[in-house]
């Protein structure tokens, strides 16, 4: 049982650097489908994480001021041909503050992926990534204080390091529905000259297809760190050694072939990996989604 202290920040001159590892409220499909060539998926969704919970390198759970975040991220699939499809996740505004300080904005670390399907028959495909995620949030953004001047606490859009996702994932087709499994490796690399541990994943994905228009699907993914934190002093700074188990429910529905929104809930708990260096809280995200199939011009 974690032990639950209540602890309330100090002065944020004993706190210049804390981050809260946003994590996407979708959890985007891992699944061993790709996209036919030429057809594109997307979706922007919104979302609002309000928590005083804070988890730290060793597992310990802690009160403190109220965290809150607020998120704009966008997601596509784009189908290169029928084996190869390109997959981006970008977290394109980021809003981070305590109630005890200003608000700061910025973009996240943008994830590219390139997506082979190994297995080609779509009632069993297997597919394999990867997927770098580049530095391009602000590593330092610093929020100033509303009550004391001279003091500021560093609350960073993104890690301010490289790092590579490689994932395996397999899917098989159920009638109306489908199953999905996943494991993936994260290599971390440096940031000035600080190496983090890196990080696993293994999750699992139901979906079932009620209605023509209506898809749901349940997810639950959990998160491992190869070794405990290097640098536990740096807190949630550059999210080393972070771990946890995150579920997550979506209703996706279809107005036409082109455009859709989904709702998503968002919670956690210790079923996999317990929670490690990390802000949590359950809550909602809802979406617009795109899609279409270009058409494709043959030669005579």
């Amino acid at each position: 049982m974690l032990q639950h202290t209540r602890y309330m920040l100090p002065s944020l001159k004993l706190f210049l650097s804390i981050l809260v590892l946003f994590i996407s409220t979708s959890l985007s499909s891992q699944s061993g489908w790709t996209k036919n060539k030429g057809e594109f998926f997307g979706k922007l969704d919104f979302s609002r994480l309000s928590t005083d919970k804070y988890y730290s390198p060793n597992g310990t759970a802690l009160i403190t001021n109220v965290f809150n975040q607020n998120s704009l991220n966008l997601y596509a699939e784009y189908g290169l041909d029928p084996r190869w499809t390109v997959l981006v996740n970008a977290p394109i505004w980021r809003q981070n503050s305590f109630e005890t300080t200003h608000k700061v904005n910025g973009i996240g670390d943008v994830r590219i992926e390139l997506k082979y399907k190994l297995i080609k028959n779509n009632n069993y495909p297997v597919s394999i990534s990867i997927g770098p995620e580049l530095p391009t949030g602000r590593a330092n953004a610093f929020a100033q204080s509303k009550t004391v001047a001279q003091e500021r606490i560093n609350l960073p859009t993104g890690d301010g390091e490289f790092n590579v996702w490689t994932t395996l994932a397999a899917s098989k087709s159920l009638g109306k529905g489908y199953v999905s499994v996943f494991g993936a490796y994260n290599f971390r690399t440096t940031y000035k000259g600080l190496a983090f541990e890196d990080l696993y994943q293994i999750g699992g994905e139901i979906g079932v297809n009620p209605i023509k228009p209506l898809w749901i699907n349940v997810k639950i993914r959990g998160q491992w760190a190869t070794g405990e934190s290097k640098h536990p002093e740096l807190g949630f700074v550059r999210g080393d050694g972070t771990t946890y188990t995150l579920i997550s429910s979506e209703a996706f529905y279809r107005f036409n072939k082109q455009w859709g929104a989904s709702f998503t809930y968002l919670s956690g708990n210790d079923w996999l990996a317990p929670f490690k260096n990390i802000y949590i809280a359950s809550f909602f995200s809802i979406g617009l989604t795109h899609e279409f199939q270009r058409k494709l011009t043959t030669k005579a």
